[in-house]
């Protein structure tokens, strides 16, 4: 009889939590709208967002203040939440508060924002305000949004962070002849968890782009994006970058111009050189899906270097490939150091585009996200030195980026797209280690209570199925990658 009865409230709570949820998504578009006039009602009717496998997609149209305030209001409270969880990050790491942060964007990066990332910037402010979010102001977002140039750049207190592995390919080297790219993210899990917005801007200037993206961003910051002007883009930061000009323009504002007004890997090129600052210095992999070319941007402040081809690959794992910029830049590395995550890293990805010249596409791309075998141990285990990186599991840590023994972070994502994919603005995405080994927040701590200072946001991150992510209601461009110029491989 007692079993009977708790059958009955199991299936009385069931229907409850169903009927709950079915009211909820009723009810939640009125909700959403009270307060509103009804031009800011009929802004956030032109967006779109859900959550799936981890990711929150968000899509926003209009011009740059409707967009600001189409992601502002949306995403509120996430963007409350990460702001909170990057400046108790900093105050640890760097010793400076808030308003130190705030006081350099005030001073160095908003005079020199075009009058549309201002406005989108100040459309974020007033979508939040709207939303119940009142304490913060488009200062505040400016820092946040270019806190990587000042923390790791404008500080000389801090070590330029690397982060990321990639690839690009293109001819002999892919399964069809056209192009693969491929990119995961490595950060500290405390806040990569919010790492999770697939952003999908639809400007009314310039072209169409996706992205990854922190809610409250007007960039990646990852950097995986694809134009509607048939460009892929990918990066991987250099390590021991020291280098910044404070009179120039932040990263994050002249990756988002390349991107909304770029069509070619030139006019991207352009654009990312202008005004170039040195901050968030990045080894940049580019794509044209037009035309079959690939390039590498290494954007030092000092000595950037293109190179590009029709035909082979590049890889990134936080390494600065040119004599120049290893000697006069990012000297903050030792490059014949074979226990080093670059080093690891650098050697692997060689190893693994030979054995699998001709045969990369999408399928394959994943799995070598999901590697874990170790150059310097020989040997298959996690580490800070495998493409599927867990510092967290490293006794020697990452000291290039200054994490010590164990740190928690590595990778935390992975995204692949083709010609194919692109055309049509999609792409694939998993949020969490490729290798699907989750990482549990409570038996590290009691492993490593060195970190217990991260306890109040280091959280459990689990690995999400991948899901196939693509720009909302967009029509193929499908003749561009049929051009004369893109011929795949008999």
């Amino acid at each position: 009889m007692l079993h009977k009865k708790k059958r009955k409230e199991r299936a009385m709570m069931r229907f409850l939590v169903a009927a709950g949820l079915i009211l909820s998504a009723l009810c939640l578009p009125a909700l959403c709208l009270a307060g509103l006039s009804a031009q800011e009602k009929a802004w956030i009717q032109k967006a779109t967002t859900f959550e799936q496998d981890g990711w929150i997609y968000l899509y926003v149209t209009g011009k740059p203040f409707e967009i600001g305030f189409q992601n502002g209001y949306l995403l509120a409270k996430h963007i409350d939440e990460t702001i909170e969880i990057i400046s108790y990050y900093l105050k640890h790491t760097t010793e400076k508060d808030w308003k130190f942060f705030r006081d350099a964007a005030e001073q160095m990066f908003w005079p020199k924002m075009e009058k549309q990332y201002q406005d989108e910037i100040k459309g974020i402010v007033a979508g939040m305000k709207k939303a119940g979010v009142q304490k913060y102001d488009e200062i505040d977002l400016t820092a946040y949004n270019g806190w990587i140039d000042l923390a790791w750049y404008y500080l000389p207190t801090t070590k330029a962070h690397g982060s990321c592995s990639a690839f690009i390919a293109t001819g002999n080297a892919t399964t069809d002849g056209r192009i693969v790219i491929a990119h995961n993210l490595w950060y500290e899990y405390m806040f990569c968890r919010k790492w999770n917005v697939i952003l999908d801007l639809n400007p009314d200037s310039g072209h169409r782009l996706i992205t990854q993206a922190f809610p409250g961003w007007i960039f990646g910051g990852t950097d995986f994006w694809i134009n509607s002007a048939g460009l892929v883009v990918a990066e991987t930061t250099m390590s021991g970058f020291v280098g910044f000009d404070p009179q120039g323009i932040p990263e994050f504002h002249r990756i988002r111009k390349a991107l909304q007004y770029a069509d070619s890997i030139d006019s991207f090129v352009a654009i990312m050189l202008e005004g170039n600052n040195g901050g968030y210095a990045n080894d940049w992999l580019v794509g044209d899906i037009k035309t079959g070319e690939i390039a590498r941007l290494e954007l030092a402040l000092k000595n950037p270097h293109l190179w590009r081809t029709f035909d082979g690959y590049y890889t990134g794992s936080n390494v600065a490939q040119h004599p120049k910029v290893r000697a006069e830049e990012a000297t903050g590395m030792d490059y014949n150091d074979m226990t080093s995550s670059p080093n690891g890293r650098w050697a692997r990805w060689q190893v693994l585009m030979r054995e699998h010249y001709g045969k990369l596409d999408c399928d394959t791309a994943k799995k070598l996200l999901a590697d874990h075998y170790d150059t310097y141990e020989e040997a298959y285990n996690p580490s800070s030195r495998t493409l599927c990186g867990h510092v967290e599991y490293d006794p020697y840590g990452l000291p290039e980026w200054g994490w010590g023994p164990y740190y928690p972070g590595g990778a935390i994502d992975a995204k692949v797209t083709d010609s194919d994919l692109a055309s049509q603005m999609k792409f694939h995405a998993k949020f969490g280690h490729s290798c699907e080994i989750p990482f549990l927040a409570k038996p590290f701590l009691q492993a490593h209570p060195e970190y217990k200072w991260q306890e109040p946001y280091l959280k459990d991150f689990p690995s999400f199925p991948w899901t196939i992510f693509k720009a909302k209601d967009y029509s193929s461009m499908l003749d561009m990658v049929h051009m004369k110029y893109m011929k795949p491989k008999q």
